[in-house]
């Protein structure tokens, strides 16, 4: 939340270092912190749960943006301006894609079960 408002405040003053040093030290202090725990912070069923929410937002947010992409292109006649937003939507769906199918066949060949 404090990341989030200290975030905002400097992106509309034109700052954009400050926020960036921000996500960094915050991200550096997460792992550090979750560092010194021992004990494990949640249980099988709560894996499987975010396993799954994971994985239909993934599809869901692929879906949309794939057919944002396309329907972006198809119009290029009457929307030119709107074809690189289409190419770009396109191109980071084939990266997702791509990125997830790396990791599924490392875990897939791992043997890891959930």
């Amino acid at each position: 939340m404090m990341l989030t408002a200290l975030t905002a405040f400097f992106v509309v003053a034109g700052n954009y270092i400050i926020p960036l040093l921000a996500f960094v030290v915050a991200c550096g202090l997460i792992y550090v912190l979750k560092a010194r725990v021992d004990e494990r912070l949640s249980d099988e069923r709560v894996d499987g749960i975010a396993g799954k929410a994971a994985r239909l937002t993934f599809s869901i947010s692929a879906v949309v943006m794939a057919l944002t992409g396309m329907v972006l292109i198809a119009v290029r006649e009457e929307y030119p301006a709107y074809l690189l937003t289409g190419y770009v939507l396109s191109y980071i769906v084939c990266g997702m894609m791509l990125i997830y199918v790396v990791f599924f066949m490392y875990y897939h060949r791992r043997g890891d079960q959930m």
